[in-house]
């Protein structure tokens, strides 16, 4: 009888740990920047997304910009496709409201996420809210022009006298 409750309990503890760990092929430590969310095109929102491992409390955290504030949460994978996101926290600043909206609607479907897949470089995570397609490196609009230099040439050739 103990070896029986001793083998389920160590069953149950097993499943529980493989429940927390991340299935190969999801993008751990890389940063994705939120292109759409449900498809309407958010990519100059500053909207994004990092998963890293954190192996004392054996949980999956997630973290980034949700265009104002910042967030907080912790991923929990159930298998290679199937996931779940909770204890949800952001900081408190206040916004205009269109920023606010666009905040609102990824936080709400950042909460409802329940499936994972990636193709290429895209990461797209779904759930009953809504549809988040985001992409890893640079996003159109990302990288600032650069200017041009406004120094003059260090030396000058000098003209035969």
């Amino acid at each position: 009888m103990r070896i029986a409750t001793s083998a389920l309990l160590l069953g149950a503890t097993l499943s529980l740990a493989a429940a927390q760990d991340v299935p190969r092929g999801f993008p751990v430590d890389q940063t994705f920047k939120t292109i759409s969310i449900s498809g309407f095109d958010v990519q100059k929102s500053g909207l994004t997304l990092t998963v890293t491992r954190d192996r004392a409390a054996n949980q999956a955290k997630g973290a980034g910009s949700a265009g104002c504030n910042n967030w907080t949460a912790v991923f929990i994978f159930r298998d290679d496709t199937q996931m779940d996101v909770s204890d949800v926290v952001t900081t408190k600043k206040a916004c205009p409201k269109p920023r606010m909206t666009t905040e609102d609607a990824f936080l709400t479907t950042l909460r409802s996420l329940h499936r994972w897949r990636t193709d290429g470089n895209k990461l797209i995570l779904e759930g009953e809210a809504g549809r988040l397609l985001m992409t890893s490196g640079a996003v159109l609009g990302d990288k600032k022009p650069q200017k041009k230099s406004d120094k003059k040439p260090a030396s000058r050739p000098q003209a035969n006298r």
